[in-house]
């Protein structure tokens, strides 16, 4: 295939892929409801009196000792989000002032679409990680998997304003870089400044995130370790100024968290999840659920999770396999101490979300000697079309559950659901293909797709909107990520990190004077 042609042919990929599956929900009656409030008080009312934005429904979030609505939400989905949120606000405060409210259909727009960017530019990212361990087309088998058989899909797609598709992109960027250290593609002066930053971002947007430091801690470790035996005082100096460095910019980027907790709580330091979230016991009681249960357990509903896992131990790099098995371990047992292991009333298996560039490169390492063969390709897109078709249905029916797809008042508590409605759903399905385009229920004919809409003769050109943004700068989107890639390394280091880490301050700056 002509090369000039691919960069048109995604871009048109990308842009069908808008119309067809974008529609993000107006679900503010959990999570997404204080995510987004992080944001929009500060900015529109220049307070911190999340009361206004969040609709709690059966959350409760009582006053701390400050006066103000607690929150056991990390701040940083909100900062991630915020340059789409400012650059709507510019636009309406010029253009129509008095929709200025931070809930009107430009801020919703541009934010579900900032979210679902960053997803995007993770699934770009994953392909350049994919590279290194396979060709072609083993690489877009993977991605392609990544994508559309995992709970990533539904968090780009139909619910953006979550943390778990800026997550996916900063785990995948976080996983680019270690690798490109650890074969000296980066020059080693910038990897306390770049794990700094990294891992601060990863803590930001889940708490659990944290356990990523694992990366970096093996890669110094290693790395003074090799000094000492070579006897090397300046060599161990320069590591040593480089955790220094990396441990500064952690604590600068997750300023705003501790601005804003200083805040809520009169505290710094505070950990808002608190006892409720974990089992009253010592072991992990729940883990046999995490791989087993009908009810989001990883087999019955995300298998590709399960391979990757399999393939970790045959990662090539030792500083790659060992950090990669820790973290992974340490991940499945603290969702095994999680009450809400099943991911609550969120969609799927999403609590693995951030695991899953890790994932996909033991996929990748599982089965790239088989994947040589004509017919072990054709075997692995057959197998690959089998889990998307899967992860299709399995949104469908959650979205479509209250017209009895599931029980859906068990699928919220966490209880069974039995062996069989996953098969008899693709039945029905495959029996009555129109079934696909029907509306979801409880979610105006303002965040339906494009296709639903124009399928069902909507003609309100309000029904449009949010989907229709996604669809204009979705492709611009792609060819600014494809110029990036023509940019040499060294117009980028530093400047990003450091970018970023001016940002954060800026925030935590703004949220200890702001009200």
């Amino acid at each position: 295939m002509n090369k000039k042609l691919l960069p048109i042919i995604l871009v048109g990929v990308i842009f069908l892929s808008v119309v067809i599956f974008y529609a993000p929900t107006n679900n503010w009656n959990w999570d997404p409801s204080f995510y987004y409030a992080q944001i929009r008080s500060p900015i529109i009312e220049n307070d911190l009196n999340f009361r206004n934005e969040t609709i709690t429904r059966d959350i409760c979030t009582p006053a701390t000792v400050t006066g103000l609505q607690g929150s056991i939400w990390p701040i940083g989905p909100g900062i991630l989000w915020s340059p789409f949120f400012l650059l709507a606000h510019l636009f309406v405060s010029i253009v129509i002032p008095a929709k200025a409210n931070g809930f009107s259909v430009p801020y919703i727009a541009l934010v579900s679409f900032g979210s679902a960017f960053y997803g995007m530019a993770g699934v770009f990212i994953l392909y350049k990680v994919c590279r290194y361990y396979a060709g072609r087309f083993l690489s877009i088998i993977t991605v392609l998997l990544t994508l559309f058989a995992t709970p990533v899909f539904y968090y780009i797609y139909r619910q953006p304003i979550m943390p778990h598709s800026t997550g996916f992109f900063i785990a995948a960027l976080l996983l680019l870089c270690t690798i490109m250290l650890i074969k000296n593609q980066i020059d080693q002066k910038w990897s306390g400044l770049i794990f700094g930053v990294l891992v601060g971002l990863s803590f930001l947007l889940r708490w659990a995130g944290i356990l990523v430091v694992i990366f970096p801690l093996v890669y110094f470790i290693s790395a003074i370790t090799q000094s000492v035996k070579a006897r090397d005082p300046r060599e161990l100096r320069r590591w040593i100024i480089q955790i220094f460095v990396g441990v500064l910019s952690f604590v600068l980027t997750i300023s705003p968290q501790l601005a804003l907790w200083q805040r809520l709580y009169a505290n710094f330091l505070v950990m808002p999840q608190g006892a409720g979230t974990f089992v009253d016991n010592l072991l992990p009681i729940n883990l046999f659920k995490v791989f087993f249960d009908t009810n989001r357990g990883i087999i019955f509903w995300c298998p590709f999770v399960l391979i990757g896992m399999l393939g970790i131990i045959r990662i090539p790099e030792l500083k790659l396999r060992i950090p990669g098995l820790i973290y992974l371990v340490s991940q499945i047992i603290i969702i095994g101490y999680r009450l809400d292991w099943f991911s609550g009333g969120g969609f799927g298996a999403r609590y693995f979300v951030e695991l899953l560039p890790m994932l996909a490169v033991g996929f990748i390492c599982l089965v790239r000697g088989f994947s040589e063969k004509p017919v072990a390709r054709v075997a692995l897109a057959i197998l690959a079309a089998a889990l998307i078709i899967h992860q299709f249905v399995l949104v469908y029916v959650v979205e479509q559950a209250i017209n009895n797809w599931l029980n859906f008042a068990d699928y919220l508590k966490g209880l069974p659901l039995g062996k069989r409605w996953q098969l008899n759903s693709l039945i029905r399905l495959v029996k009555n293909p129109g079934l696909w385009f029907e509306f979801r229920p409880y979610t105006s004919f303002l965040r339906q797709s494009i296709l639903v809409n124009l399928v069902s003769g909507v003609l309100d050109l309000r029904a449009y909107l949010i989907s229709a943004t996604a669809a204009v700068l979705a492709p611009l989107a792609v060819v600014l990520v494809l110029w990036t890639k023509k940019l040499k390394r060294s117009m980028l280091l530093p400047y990003i990190p450091i970018g970023v880490v001016m940002y954060m301050v800026t925030w935590a700056v703004y949220l200890t004077v702001v009200g």
